[in-house]
């Protein structure tokens, strides 16, 4: 019996029943029915969860297909995220790291802001789930993933590279990546590593 036979037998469609396991050759997933245009397929961090997001209007069996077809993509993502660290839980030796990140981060924030001839902005240092660092060029405050304290020192240079670089230029756009060539050369290199890990 297909993926979408055995749903089709329960008695409920996808939107009742959420929680979809499939056949072998298929990920199991959760299916979100949502006012979107398009399916959207997300591999979640820490558990690798496989998440679809789906207009109302799109049939089971297409979803089916498309998770089907991206069955590799998905293998390889929950393969890479099994390798992260686990997510910082509140505790001492989070706190242990926050106070090593807020004692090296400023020096190096000061250092490259002088190199890139910018006036020294504040440093929030805290945990985030879906980025290593913000810039608000209004405020002028870097905040820094608290997850940066666990990474090598050059990665967190990128960070603080990158997220100074939108105090000169504020979108990703070619001045922007001119400013990031003209200070840190290999920050290419330096962000695969960082998205990596």
């Amino acid at each position: 019996m297909t993926a979408l036979a055995s749903l089709a037998a329960a008695g409920v469609g996808a939107a009742a029943y959420p929680k979809c396991t499939m056949a072998a050759d298929i990920p199991d997933f959760t299916l979100r029915r949502k006012r979107v245009k398009n399916l959207r397929l997300t591999v979640k961090a820490p558990h690798g969860e496989v998440v679809v997001s789906a207009p109302r209007h799109v049939p089971e069996s297409a979803i089916v297909a498309f998770v089907s077809g991206k069955a590799s993509w998905i293998a390889k993502h929950q393969e890479r995220i099994a390798g992260q660290p686990q997510p910082l839980q509140p505790g001492p030796a989070t706190e242990a790291l926050r106070r090593r990140l807020k004692q090296s981060a400023p020096p190096m924030v000061e250092h490259w802001a002088g190199v890139m001839g910018l006036a020294t902005p504040d440093v929030t240092i805290r945990r985030m789930t879906s980025r290593w660092g913000t810039c608000n060029t209004q405020t002028r405050r870097i905040t820094l993933n608290l997850e940066l304290a666990r990474r090598d020192v050059t990665l967190l240079e990128y960070v603080i590279v990158h997220e100074l670089a939108h105090l000169i230029e504020r979108g990703h756009n070619a001045r922007f990546y001119a400013v990031m060539d003209a200070h840190l050369p290999d920050w290419r290199l330096r962000r695969r590593v960082l998205n990596a890990s």
